[in-house]
């Protein structure tokens, strides 16, 4: 005969807690860094079409890069 086991519904719903403490502490203590990526990562995407179109055009690298830091 089986011995009968604990219930660790508990035990489970505070270690997924815990857990999500831990993540958005690290979240709160990165968002520094997070910040400066996500703003990187919007740059590269409204600029992509600028970019694309110099590099149909066949245009050389220092004018878009004159253009960009004008």
């Amino acid at each position: 005969m089986e011995t009968p086991q604990p219930d660790k519904t508990g035990m489970h719903i505070l270690l997924k807690l815990a857990s999500l403490v831990v993540i958005l502490a690290g979240i709160h203590a990165a968002a520094d860094i997070i910040v400066q990526l996500l703003l990187a990562l919007f740059f590269a995407i409204v600029l992509n079409p600028l970019v694309t179109w110099f590099i149909r055009r066949e245009y050389n690298a220092p004018l878009p890069l004159r253009l960009w830091w004008w």
